[in-house]
């Protein structure tokens, strides 16, 4: 295993985001459109994270048949990512109409970037650029959500998106809490665990908002 430190920690959240998607699917019910687009959500981290811990862990090597399979397959569950947050946030502020204009809109710039990613560069920054402008749009949806509702659960998803914003930003500016043991990359996976852990107490109090105004 050549980076430790990231493989384990990318794993740690590949188990944290499968176990919030278990807990999003219900044990009678038929499931919401929120509740899936959250489980879409969770799950293509959890995905991304398998793949780009593997990456780094056995296939560090770009030449690797390894390595030029799962990395751009990293890239587009990030992609997938982004456009549930970009869902997310339209069904928590908007009507039906409007989240389907802003769906087409996310589906054209989501085909864009996989088509990027897949035959011109295979960059994390790529993914970065691709997922702020989602995480903005969801940390507004939460915030505007708080404000109108009162509930203090959607406070702590805003905070957590905001986690998440830092936790990119310090992984593009290499910052590491040791060369070897905890590299820019491990943080980035702790920080983005704890981001993960408050915007999932955010989505559970956001469903049962949504099933409290049916």
């Amino acid at each position: 295993m050549t980076e430790v430190d990231v493989t384990l920690t990318d794993y740690a959240v590949t188990a944290e985001c499968a176990c919030f998607t278990y807990l999003f699917i219900p044990a009678r019910s038929p499931i919401s459109q929120l509740a899936t687009a959250f489980i879409i959500f969770f799950l293509s981290i959890a995905v991304a994270a398998t793949a780009g811990g593997t990456v780094h862990g056995f296939f560090a090597d770009e030449k690797s048949f390894g390595h030029r399979v799962l990395w751009p397959f990293t890239l587009f569950c990030v992609g997938i990512t982004a456009f549930a947050g970009i869902h997310i946030s339209a069904a928590l502020l908007f009507s039906s109409t409007a989240i389907r204009l802003i769906d087409i809109a996310s589906v054209l710039v989501f085909l864009a970037y996989t088509v990027i990613i897949l035959f011109i560069r295979s960059d994390f920054r790529l993914a970065v650029l691709n997922y702020l402008p989602s995480l903005i749009f969801l940390a507004s949806a939460f915030l505007i959500v708080h404000l109108r509702s009162g509930k203090s659960a959607l406070l702590v998803g805003f905070w957590g998106v905001c986690v998440m914003i830092a936790a990119a930003g310090a992984q593009q500016l290499k910052w590491a809490l040791h060369s070897r043991f905890c590299n820019h990359n491990a943080v980035y996976h702790v920080l983005q665990a704890l981001a993960l852990w408050m915007i999932f107490i955010a989505a559970q109090e956001s469903i049962r908002l949504e099933e409290y105004t049916r």
